[in-house]
């Protein structure tokens, strides 16, 4: 008997979400087969079988936390010889996960492949909570991904469909018997007339690093602009060029680049601290995260090494990451380990609004920038002149930053924006 100890698939993970078992107790399995998906620290993952058998038990039911180090599940691999507990290494793990999604017809609790491209994990259990068929839903989300409203929309219109009609998850000879041990937990109750949705573990986690980074940093923010006329020329003549070669080049790639910048202008930036040690550790490394929206949460994804990756080539790692974590895609890889994060909300602002963003813990700032907006600035007769300008929110650490030098930065910054050849010539 092989017992599958829960891994950490991520740095230090205590607890994973169970978001979907692709097999039930009875079913066999060969190796490398998907077993399960799971909610981690850092992404959405399948763990794969690391031997060939047939299931006997499952111990955490869908939507319910499994701990790092207990087990999840049995798997009598036919032997005849007990085996004790066992995990395949982190490592290991880690590899297996990215190995390509494999279709198996042997499984029936399968999932259809195009139903997993129409909502994320959790709304996928929701639906089958209500019985809804994905594929009858109009999806109103980012990428017309389906999200929790458009299912609850779908039913007040009185379109709900029985489980078995939508899409099988078991066998019927199973049924009864999976219901026992892996129904998925209730997430949406009502009280009193409010919806009442259970914080998913991503969410969780948000909330924890937001509380956690504004208890640690004394956050500085400086709220600044710049004219930005050589920037939106010189991208929107480059953007023509882009398109010929396939790459979709926002005013992102810039930002990306002008952070790059002004880190190797101003090493202090690209930095962490450690109190408890009381150590800066400097880096040497240019990892710049780009905040991310997608409806399962906020994502920071990194484009690494931005110091060695042209205009374009930043374009499209940020198209690459965002496409990723809209997916639910992200690997461990993908993110941490970040020189400073740039957060964009970009055609989201309707007056281009300064914000007060939260660093990106252990980083020591971030750079919040809102939409383009036309506003009259005096030209050099002090006359109004009407230009485009790009409003800059940039928080610092400052236990790590002074003021001086943080604003110094900012001044840097404003100049690569403001002239783009200057950008490209020393970023």
């Amino acid at each position: 008997m092989f017992t599958y100890i829960m891994p950490d698939a991520g740095e230090g993970t205590h607890e994973s979400e169970i978001l979907k078992w692709f097999v039930a107790e009875g079913d066999t399995v060969t190796e490398d087969q998907p077993l399960l998906e799971i909610q981690s620290d850092k992404a959405v993952v399948e763990l794969p079988s690391p031997v060939s058998g047939v299931v006997k038990k499952l111990y955490v039911p869908e939507g319910e936390m499994a701990l790092v180090g207990k087990p999840i599940v049995d798997i009598e691999t036919g032997d005849g010889s007990a085996q004790p507990e066992q995990t395949a290494p982190v490592e290991a793990v880690k590899e297996e996960v990215q190995v390509e999604k494999v279709e198996h017809s042997v499984t029936p609790a399968a999932m259809n492949a195009d139903v997993r491209h129409l909502a994320v994990p959790r709304v996928r259990i929701y639906a089958r909570s209500k019985g809804v068929d994905l594929t009858q839903v109009t999806g109103t989300g980012n990428h017309g991904k389906i999200t929790i409203e458009d299912i609850d929309q779908f039913l007040q219109n009185g379109s709900a469909v029985q489980p078995t009609e939508a899409q099988p998850e078991v066998q019927a000879a199973d049924e009864t018997k999976v219901h026992e041990t892996v129904q998925p937990a209730k997430t949406v109750e009502t009280v009193q007339g409010d919806r009442v949705e259970k914080l998913t573990p991503m969410r969780k986690i948000i909330a924890k690093a937001m509380v956690d980074s504004k208890h640690v940093s004394p956050h500085v923010t400086v709220f600044d602009q710049v004219e930005v006329s050589g920037l939106v020329d010189h991208r929107n003549k480059m953007k023509k060029i882009a398109k010929e070669k396939g790459v979709k080049l926002t005013f992102t790639a810039y930002f990306v680049k002008a952070i790059v910048a002004m880190l190797k202008r101003f090493p202090e930036l690209n930095a962490s601290i450690n109190l408890e040690k009381g150590e800066m550790y400097y880096h040497n490394y240019f990892n710049v995260g780009v905040a991310t929206n997608t409806d399962n949460g906020l994502f920071v994804p990194v484009i690494r090494n931005a110091e060695r990756l042209s205009l374009f080539e930043i374009a499209e790692q940020v198209t690459e990451l965002s496409q990723k974590a809209q997916n639910g895609e992200l690997k461990g890889t993908d993110m941490g380990n970040g020189s400073m994060t740039l957060t964009n909300v970009g055609g989201a602002a309707t007056g281009g609004v300064w914000s007060t963003p939260i660093i990106n813990q252990p980083e020591v700032a971030i750079l919040g920038v809102g939409r383009i907006e036309e506003m009259f600035v005096p030209d050099e007769n002090r006359q109004p002149v009407l230009k485009p300008i790009l409003k800059l929110s940039f928080a610092f650490d400052h236990r790590a930053v002074d003021g001086v030098l943080a604003q110094t930065a900012i001044n840097t910054l404003k100049e690569y924006l403001n002239n783009p050849d200057l950008l490209l010539a020393e970023g």
